[in-house]
């Protein structure tokens, strides 16, 4: 299983079509619904028990195992190792099994032999049967370390690559997070630009406002001296005609009686 199909798989990393969605999509899609727990496997041939294991711990209580010394250092941490990934870690290594029997199948056989005979029964006595019976197939202890030293080669490089697929994973999240962060900057500029513009223009609007109602209160008596001049001078016009109808009727009534 490839690293990035494993982190998927687990949880750590959003798969493909994941990605494409909003989270807003994400929350109307798990409305009312609730994440299944995986199912964890198990790591088989390097089960976990606490800070040691079966096949590396001695009789002193002394270990010289990585894995047991690895858990220890995690216990010390507050932190608990993940079986699913010491389950990752032993299928790439059944993936490497060498030919013949080997460290590997030592170590299944010391699993094997600990679930057989039980907690039990001292760790050096479990190891000197599974030693004694891989001299029985001629394979003597120093094959068993050699290829040991050469499955830990190839755990190193599958945790280098882990490590830096990991990496590149946390980076691209990096990467998504800085896009988002800086869309949502770029928005709340915009938006604040706007913002400003339409505070200038309200403003400017205000003050057009302000000019229309001065004017408005000045033009209210706009043409009033005209208008008055005006009205007088109707009124003397009436007056006037008045005057003039009335003096051309007196003419009239004082000629007509001196015609008679």
């Amino acid at each position: 299983m490839s690293l990035k199909k494993f982190l998927q798989q687990k949880g750590f990393i959003e798969k493909e079509e994941e990605t494409e969605k909003s989270e807003g999509e994400k929350k109307t899609s798990s409305s009312g619904k609730q994440d299944q727990p995986q199912q964890t496997i198990e790591p088989t041939y390097f089960p976990l028990y606490g800070a040691e294991t079966p096949a590396t711990k001695s009789a002193t209580t002394e270990s010289s195992s990585p894995v047991a010394a690895e858990s220890a250092a995690v216990n010390n941490t507050g932190d608990n190792i993940d079986p699913a990934f010491i389950k990752f870690f032993e299928d790439e290594m059944a993936k490497s099994n060498f030919p013949g029997p080997d460290y590997f199948e030592f170590r299944k056989q010391m699993q094997a032999m600990y679930q057989k005979i039980g907690k039990g029964t001292p760790p050096n006595v479990i190891l000197q049967a599974v030693l004694t019976s891989f001299e029985a197939m001629n394979v003597p202890s120093s094959r068993l370390l050699e290829t040991a030293k050469q499955y830990k080669d190839i755990l190193e490089k599958k945790k280098i690559e882990f490590l830096s697929g990991a990496a590149g994973e946390k980076e691209k999240q990096l990467k998504k997070r800085q896009d988002a962060l800086q869309s949502h900057q770029n928005n709340l500029k915009q938006m604040q630009e706007q913002l400003a513009q339409l505070q200038n223009q309200e403003k400017q609007l205000q003050d057009m406002i302000k000019r229309e109602q001065t004017q408005l209160e000045v033009n209210k008596t706009l043409g009033k001296e005209s208008i008055e001049k005006i009205e007088r001078a109707e009124k003397q016009i009436a007056m006037a005609h008045n005057y003039m109808n009335t003096a051309i009727d007196t003419d009239i009534s004082q000629l007509i009686s001196t015609h008679h």
